[in-house]
């Protein structure tokens, strides 16, 4: 996959994950960041601790 591929795929990925957090009431990190200033490794560790949450 060449660099503009993956960089599509990244950018496609975090608007999916900040979509469904959204969706699950979560705006912004404790430390106050919004979600479009996270990496796409800080959306889906934040979207699977939710995932969990949820689920108890």
């Amino acid at each position: 996959m060449n660099e503009l591929m993956k960089a599509l795929y990244c950018e496609r990925k975090k608007d999916e994950l900040k979509a469904r957090l959204l969706k699950m009431g979560y705006f912004k990190t404790p430390d106050g960041r919004q979600l479009y200033e996270l990496s796409l490794t800080e959306l889906d560790e934040i979207f699977k601790k939710k995932l969990i949450e949820r689920g108890k």
